[in-house]
């Protein structure tokens, strides 16, 4: 009998302990790039139901969401960040537009096509999609909450794994230490797509590669209950973006595991993905609804198995700790780069404490200088309360091939092609050679530079040889072609005036040869000799088809018969244009071109007007001394070409009226007389190799006997030094 009494009161005893026992839930993510987005949505749901998670596991997406998540951050906030970040320039490695000099980003966007060589070999990057950008945004958010919690995963909020490939020895890794944005940047790297993470001097790859959904990693914690969602398209399909591809050959090969670990869970959440693609990170609010629905479905059936059961609900406490001082910044990596090209610009510096946001803007700056491929830092501790500070430092391949190609239907195709080397000596110089085939036919080489140590001073060195085709018109009739075979060289100096002006200073040396076979009253050449000036303005937000902003230019150039050029005069150019959204579809524009030579100039330094610079009149149409051009129009924005806000297509209206006579010797006959007015219409939108324009123009409407036809197609960069 005393047997049966203590069997009854143990039995009571275990129904009452387990009724009485803290359930711990283990959420286990999956990954599916795009597709993991719905992971945002099931997790609002269990955080509105008072569902709470006491450990995670992710991979590749669900590695960042989980990892963003664990460290604290809520479901909102989460989503938040997923809907108002631009996921296309998250994913690339172009530099905000405004981050660069503006000689910089001119110099950067002349050509469409820019390829990188090392000692004249081909360098291919570890992956063709940088995640440069990404790191940015977790160092953003998780700097502190790591440091905060010594670079433990188990002292997060919620105690976290990041699932990861070692590339070299192939073995899954559950990692748990270091820093938690290397961890996640290193199982979101999809191989072939994005470049491996190197962590402790391994390079590790996206987890999916052995297991995409990582349900056993859970069980190092000993849950008592696990949920699983599984962020993966059913239905076979073919054919997408590079990142669907690899992402479906991924799920193909670990399938037979996914199946493996579904059956350790004790719930799986599947969201219907079937209609998205894994690049799909633009319909991200969409994948967010998504993953509500699958959750709130399963809901039920969750609540049921937890009916009667205590839930775990307390999280790690993150306690603040105070930053270290820095003992040193060191520089690891740097081959070819002198430190003191941007030392003096960082904002960390010895003998202060840590600042995380600080350390965040001398990487961004770092990254802008464009002369790296991945930053990076780490601290290593001398005691509790210093450190040093060591930036990880990736160069370019310094080497480089860039390619253009324009078509008008003036010159037809033109070619242009630059090979050089760039951060000569370390000093960020550039030693290019360029090739124009077209119009005109030019060889180009020289040196430049937009920084002078870390001081703004832009230089240029020119040599060059070309030959140039234009046309001659007399009253607006066309006269003939002509041709000019031209050598010189510029030497340039100038500085940098914040991220929107620069100005430059110089000397010109050029010779001109003239083949003009329509008359002999032309020069056979000239040398054109003496000091140049320009000064710009450009804040524009696109250099090719910007919305708001103002560029403003001055160039003047003096030749003198004391320095051994044939003629005496002085040159003067002023353009300014004037960009103003007036709503969100609608843009006005308006400009003012001006030019103005005193005494003689030499004949191939007159001022040219027509074609795309005066809409209804044909190129070169006035070649004067004088120029005085005024310009307004409306843009009106259709839609965006593929979804993509970089392919706005626009209908463009253009009204232009000019005069290319001295004004101030004008009498009031003469000025009716000698202006000249068009107008024109037609679509303009951005393609992969640059501008593309149409324009039906209409010249002189109204003085019937002048009256001008011209249609106006353009496609491309405009990379020509001459044109």
């Amino acid at each position: 009998m005393k047997n049966k009494f203590l069997l009854i009161f143990l039995f009571v005893f275990q129904i009452s302990y387990s009724n009485s026992k803290e359930i711990k839930i283990g959420l286990a993510l999956s990954g599916g790039a795009a597709l993991g987005l719905a992971h945002i949505g099931v997790l609002k749901v269990l955080e509105k139901e008072g569902i709470p998670i006491s450990f995670i596991t992710g991979n590749s997406m669900g590695s960042l969401v989980g990892g963003v998540y664990s460290a604290g951050y809520s479901i909102s906030q989460i989503e938040s960040i997923a809907l108002s970040v631009n996921w296309q320039d998250l994913f690339s490695n172009t530099l905000p537009f405004g981050s660069q000099y503006l000689p910089e980003r001119q110099l950067k966007n002349r050509y469409f096509l820019n390829l990188y060589h090392k000692n004249l070999i081909p360098y291919l990057p570890s992956g063709l999609i940088p995640l440069q950008k990404v790191e940015f945004l977790l160092a953003k958010l998780l700097s502190e909450i790591e440091y905060y919690t010594y670079y433990d995963f188990d002292s997060l909020p919620i105690p976290y794994r990041a699932i990861a490939v070692n590339l070299r020895t192939g073995e899954k890794r559950a990692l748990k230490k270091g820093k938690l944005t290397k961890a996640i940047r290193a199982s979101i790297a999809i191989p072939g797509v994005f470049p491996p993470e190197i962590i402790d001097g391994e390079e590790y790859v996206d987890g999916g590669v052995k297991r995409y959904l990582p349900v056993e990693d859970l069980l190092e914690f000993a849950p008592d209950f696990i949920i699983a969602v599984v962020t993966k398209k059913r239905r076979k399909e073919t054919g997408g973006s590079l990142i669907d591809i690899i992402s479906r050959s991924i799920e193909i090969v670990t399938e037979e595991d996914l199946e493996r670990e579904k059956k350790l869970a004790d719930i799986v959440i599947e969201p219907d993905v079937e209609n998205f693609s894994h690049s799909d990170f633009h319909r991200a609010k969409e994948l967010i609804v998504i993953g509500e629905k699958a959750a709130q479905e399963v809901l039920p059936k969750i609540k049921e198995k937890l009916k009667d059961k205590i839930l775990f609900n307390k999280k790690n406490q993150i306690k603040k700790r105070e930053l270290p001082f820095i003992r040193q910044v060191k520089f690891e990596g740097l081959k070819r780069t002198k430190p003191s090209l941007f030392k003096g610009r960082l904002r960390t510096t010895t003998n202060k404490r840590l600042n995380f946001d600080d350390l965040l803007k001398d990487l961004t700056y770092l990254f802008h200088t464009d002369l790296f491929e991945e930053v990076d830092y780490r601290l290593e501790f001398i005691n509790k309360d210093t450190c040093d500070i060591i930036l990880e430092l990736k160069e370019k391949a310094f080497g480089f091939y860039s390619l253009g190609i324009k078509y008008d239907i003036y010159d037809n195709i033109i070619l242009g092609l630059e090979i050089g080397e760039g951060n000569i000596l370390g000093s960020g110089a550039s030693f290019r050679t360029g090739f124009n085939l077209g119009n005109p036919n030019e060889i180009r080489m020289g040196l430049i530079g937009t920084r002078l140590f870390q001081f703004p001073f832009g230089y240029r060195i020119d040599g060059f040889y070309g030959s140039l085709n234009r046309n001659y018109f007399q009253e607006n009739r066309w006269q003939g072609n002509y041709n000019i075979k031209y050598f010189g060289g510029v030497a340039e100096i100038g500085y940098i005036l914040g991220k929107d002006a620069f100005f430059n200073i110089g000397i010109k040396a050029e010779k001109n040869h003239y083949k003009i076979p329509f008359s002999d009253s032309f020069p056979k050449k000239e040398w054109v000799i003496g000091p140049n000036f320009k000064i710009e303005f450009n804040n524009f937000d696109n250099l090719f088809l910007p919305k708001r902003g103002t560029n403003f230019q001055l160039k003047a150039l003096l030749n003198s018969r004391k320095m051994k050029a044939n003629n005496n005069f002085l040159k003067l150019e002023i353009f300014y244009k004037r960009i103003i959204p007036l709503n969100s579809f609608i843009f006005l524009n308006y400009s003012l071109d001006l030019g103005f030579s005193f005494l003689e100039p030499a004949f191939s330094e007159y001022l040219y007007a027509g074609g795309e610079n005066f809409i209804g009149f044909e190129k070169e149409e006035f070649t004067t001394q004088y120029k005085n051009i005024f310009k307004i129009g409306f843009d009106f924005k259709i839609t965006n070409l593929f979804k993509q806000e970089e392919y706005p297509l626009y209908w463009q209206l253009i009204f232009n009226i000019g005069t290319f006579k001295r004004l101030d010797k004008l009498s009031e006959k003469e000025m009716k007389e000698t202006f000249h007015w068009g107008g024109g219409g037609g679509i303009k939108t951005n393609t992969p190799i640059g501008p593309l324009n149409f324009i039906f123009g209409i010249g002189n409407f109204g003085k019937k006997d002048r009256i001008k036809f011209q249609f106006i197609t353009t496609i491309g960069r405009e990379f020509r030094y001459k044109k």
